[in-house]
């Protein structure tokens, strides 16, 4: 296979190990009522289930990014990918919340490999005219995981228990592991090894951590809104629960077109940063029509939120490469996840102890408004010579 294409090969390859990560992420937001239940858990502690896997990321994105660099893609991203095989199966076997937290616990560490490795990848395979398309393709991982596991999570939870959803994110992440071992490969476009990765360089570059905050709070509203969607649509609106999660998911379900016509649409017109801003600040805008709303006008305010969130994640995904080049890029990408996980990891449990201290969904709606709206306040503030 010549590199023409084999990077699309690559690109599957990187787009999947990710997908099997937030698969397994993102099946736990249905069977949380459930587990609430089962363990006799508040909505504070049930929200550890998310936060306690992005974790791990915050303390090891930036060792993630010097292991690439010094021992390649391949290698490190298999052992990620292992990893999250293993919490998928800890987790479904769990008879405890407290073991369900340790097998959460494992796939951070996986996830925060992952989420290193998997974007640092594309640079090594598409040039910078082309890194909008590649991540735009790359950035629809997470919806296309979110949409297909709330319903299935739902289904075989009502169907089977909750530890049957569980098995099924395991299942996906043992065939990532093999896919990827079998596809991965270093790049012709990524750095010499004998070269030591440029930690202090992207450490110390403002506009990396300006992206990295931008993406913290991205993920502290839109994963906010996936943890408790299904939950406030069930207590609040009177929704089944498969309905619920469904209805929830739709803000990824409108991003699997969007987000690579956004990635597209960000090559072709060289306005990362206003794409950035626009969309955070239609995001904030959209939260606070969805507090207030329901019904028709409910659906409608969370198909607009997933329109608005479609352009941030290409934009995040392709500024790393564009301000730091090949020789600290994948320092970078740790710089970008480790503010993603901080983000996930606050975001959610800020607004469980809202529900449970207000009763009321609409101060938790407001929040990831404000999430938002701070976003699109550092989007404006931020300078390179290679975005506008």
């Amino acid at each position: 296979m010549d590199d023409a294409h084999r990077r699309w090969a690559v690109l599957f390859a990187s787009s999947y190990a990710f997908v099997a990560f937030a698969f397994s992420l993102q099946s736990m937001p249905p069977l949380i009522g459930e587990i609430m239940h089962e363990f006799n858990l508040s909505n504070a502690q049930a929200g550890l289930s998310m936060s306690i896997v992005v974790i791990p990321g915050i303390f090891l994105a930036i060792p993630a990014g010097i292991l690439i660099e010094r021992h390649g893609v391949r290698l490190v991203g298999s052992i990620s990918s292992a990893l999250v095989s293993l919490g998928s199966l800890v987790t479904a076997t769990a008879g405890s919340f407290e073991m369900v937290l340790v097998g959460r616990f494992i796939l951070g560490i996986g996830g925060a490999f992952i989420t290193t490795v998997t974007p640092a990848m594309i640079p090594q395979w598409f040039t910078r005219e082309e890194l909008g398309r590649a991540t735009g393709i790359y950035g629809i991982g997470m919806p296309i995981a979110t949409v297909l596991a709330f319903p299935s999570a739902s289904s075989l939870m009502l169907k089977y228990g909750w530890h049957y959803s569980i098995y099924l994110s395991a299942a996906v992440a043992i065939l990532n592991t093999i896919v990827f071992m079998i596809l991965a490969r270093e790049g012709p476009l990524g750095r010499e090894r004998h070269k030591e990765p440029g930690v202090r360089t992207a450490l110390t570059n403002a506009e990396v951590w300006k992206v990295g905050i931008i993406w913290l709070l991205f993920n502290a509203a839109a994963l906010s809104f996936t943890t408790w969607g299904p939950k406030i649509l069930q207590d609040y609106d009177g929704m089944s629960p498969v309905s619920a999660s469904f209805l929830a998911s739709t803000i990824m379900l409108a991003e699997i077109p969007c987000v690579p016509a956004f990635g597209l649409l960000s090559d072709r017109i060289r306005k990362r940063k206003s794409m950035m801003f626009i969309g955070c600040a239609a995001m904030a805008g959209a939260f606070v029509l969805t507090a207030h709303s329901s019904g028709m006008v409910l659906i409608a305010s969370i198909i607009l939120l997933g329109i608005a969130a479609s352009s941030t994640p290409p934009v995040v995904m392709a500024l790393p490469a564009e301000i730091l080049g090949p020789d600290s890029v994948a320092i970078g990408f740790g710089v970008v996840a480790i503010c993603m996980n901080a983000g996930i990891a606050l975001g959610p449990p800020f607004v469980g102890f809202l529900l449970d201290a207000i009763g009321s969904p609409v101060p938790s709606f407001l929040a990831m408004g404000l999430f938002s709206a701070i976003g699109a306040t550092v989007a404006s503030v931020l300078k390179t010579n290679n975005v506008h």
